[in-house]
């Protein structure tokens, strides 16, 4: 309370109007750097996407090799003749 009581004496010559303006740009200020401290903080670390390496990428394929009718009709015809 002193050292408010003791620096009093800057404000005591302004009116209403200007306190009210100081007061205003204090709240800015302060409500901007807080602001940015969020920005700052809350945003979430970011991880690296993975990418494919497509010289060295194989998809694989679920079909069956042509030779597979030739084989299955094999193994049916030896088993069921």
């Amino acid at each position: 309370m002193k050292t408010i009581k003791k620096y009093s004496f800057l404000f005591k010559d302004l009116n209403t109007d200007e306190k009210q303006i100081l007061g205003s740009g204090v709240v800015f200020i302060l409500g901007t750097m807080f602001f940015i401290y969020l920005l700052g903080t809350a945003t979430p670390h970011r991880q690296d996407a993975k990418t494919r390496n497509y010289q060295t990428y194989f998809k694989p394929k679920y079909e069956l090799p042509k030779s597979y009718a030739k084989y299955s009709n094999h193994v049916y015809n030896s088993k069921f003749k």
